[in-house]
């Protein structure tokens, strides 16, 4: 069954300062999820991407856990500050509930609603991809047909639901508001063209698959009203002015993918929450300066005092004023190392207990005037070299060093009746880790590979790739939710994801 749309719904009888919108609760289906949502991909040639969705409690707060590891190999490992290359955001996530009766809509009301509809759009498309590799993998026909069915119902269900969403929207009004409908139109435009872009690769499955080619006047059904939902969507750009791509200008290309990624930081930038961050080394380095450095200069006067004491306070020339010489010096020379151990250890105990830097997000004050703290965490990163044993002949005794980088989040989510009420249901975070010191160590050599080809030897370039394993586990809630992927690094960035099945 298809995920079912939401539908802002505006009253056109009132008058533009009292317009009145609602939103069509969701399918019970949508509801049957887990309770943290986990996504891996690669953002861009150097940063790796993780996001965890976090449901909002209802009642009390709540406490969850996330470690992130990355398994480097330790020829390619280069020394950096693990915090210089990670970038975090934490915004509100999926508005799936309605605005309260009577309340009068805002411009970030109506960014609320659109988002809302896009973030179904782009899961009706992963409905749709889900179904067509289920279509491309299954023998039995009669199954094929019923899944084929399903991916029809997707798309025109997707389809149908904008739709509904832009008559609600047409009700005439000015100024500010008008613009931002306008806007709202433009970005599930644009939302619509990417869902329809990934469902048309997605569809291609089918086609080259036996189950499409047995399938065959049903499938090229589906691949026509593929075909025809691109170019209605494509015609209502054109005759809305919006800004179009053409295969023959780069310029285009280049202004829709601007326009694209603006559209989508407007829209975004209303569930943003508002950030504190604070590092606990520096916040504390001066104080555990202060105590290292008492303790040991503590300990160097007790030590002059028992080492020059007696005759050799009493020497004036000689063997004993030189004794007295190297004794200060050694206490000196003590003392300046027991006060950076000190320190250190300070520092290092203080971070494994409790943390490297803490983390507010306060929701923004356009929807809560209190800035009420939505999200508290502590966070670490740590680092160790371990050996593991060679995955071609584990039991040679032969051991290969890695270095695991791991990031820990350990948080805790408010529980928040105004967020509720606003249809806020989860808070997302996004972590983005720049993987670029690794790049100039690795080998760029392209090697020529003999292949058999319809009976001939053929060469093969290809570059020598690095693979570097990641885990992402979140606990918390009575569940655990696990990720187990592999980056792929090339001389000239990151290629690609491989994620494994998920283990929940």
């Amino acid at each position: 069954m298809a995920n079912v749309l939401p539908t802002p719904i505006v009253d056109a009888t009132t008058s533009s300062s009292e317009a009145r919108i609602s939103i069509r609760p969701e399918s019970s289906r949508e509801s049957v999820r887990g309770p943290f949502d986990v996504r891996l991909e690669v953002h861009d040639a150097s940063r790796f991407e993780w996001t965890v969705a976090i449901p909002l409690p209802e009642k009390q707060d709540a406490e969850y856990e996330l470690v992130v590891e990355l398994e480097v190999p330790a020829n390619v490992f280069a020394q950096h500050v693990p915090w210089d290359r990670l970038q975090s955001w934490t915004r509100l996530d999926r508005p799936t509930g309605a605005l309260a009766p009577g309340e009068a809509v805002t411009t970030d009301e109506l960014r609320r609603v659109a988002i809302g509809v896009a973030q179904r759009v782009s899961r009706g498309g992963d409905s749709f991809a889900r179904e067509c590799r289920l279509v491309a993998s299954l023998s039995n026909m009669v199954s094929s047909d019923a899944a084929l069915a399903r991916v029809r119902t997707i798309l025109r269900d997707v389809c149908g639901r904008v739709a509904d969403a832009r008559r609600s929207l047409d009700s005439a009004v000015s100024g500010v508001l008008a613009r931002e409908r306008t806007l709202v139109d433009e970005y599930l435009s644009v939302r619509v063209l990417e869902m329809l872009t990934s469902s048309d690769k997605a569809l291609s499955l089918i086609e080259n698959s036996e189950a499409g080619l047995a399938l065959g006047e049903p499938v090229v059904e589906l691949r026509n009203e593929l075909n025809n939902a691109m170019l209605t969507e494509l015609t209502h750009r054109d005759e809305n002015g919006f800004i179009k791509a053409s295969a023959d200008s780069a310029t285009s290309v280049d202004s829709y993918v601007a326009r694209s990624s603006r559209l989508k930081k407007h829209f975004q930038e209303v569930l943003f929450l508002e950030p504190e961050i604070v590092e606990v080394a520096k916040r504390v380095y001066h104080w555990g300066a202060a105590f290292a450095a008492l303790a040991a200069s503590t300990w160097a006067f007790g030590a002059q005092l028992m080492f020059l004491r007696g005759s050799m306070m009493e020497a004036t020339v000689g063997s004993g004023l030189a004794v007295a010489a190297v004794a200060a010096g050694v206490v000196y020379a003590t003392k300046d190392r027991l006060k950076e151990i000190g320190r250190n250890w300070i520092f290092g105990k203080l971070q494994r207990i409790y943390a490297q830097r803490v983390a507010r997000w306060r929701a923004p004050a356009r929807m809560i005037h209190g800035r009420d703290v939505i999200v508290t965490a502590r966070e670490s990163f740590d680092q160790k070299v371990v050996q593991r044993p060679d995955p071609l002949n584990p039991d040679s005794g032969v051991g290969l060093a890695v270095t695991i980088i791991r990031f820990t989040h350990r948080g805790t989510v408010a529980s928040s009746k105004v967020l509720r009420e606003n249809g806020i249901s989860r808070i997302k975070h996004v972590f983005r880790y720049d993987l670029s010191a690794l790049l100039p160590r690795l080998d760029d050599a392209v090697k020529r590979i003999p292949v058999l080809e319809n009976g001939r030897v053929r060469f093969a370039e290809a570059y020598k790739s690095y693979r570097v394993p990641v885990n992402v586990t979140v606990v918390g809630q009575g569940s655990t939710v696990e990720r187990n992927a592999c980056l792929i690094l090339q001389k000239r960035g990151l290629e690609r994801l491989e994620e494994s099945s998920d283990i929940e």
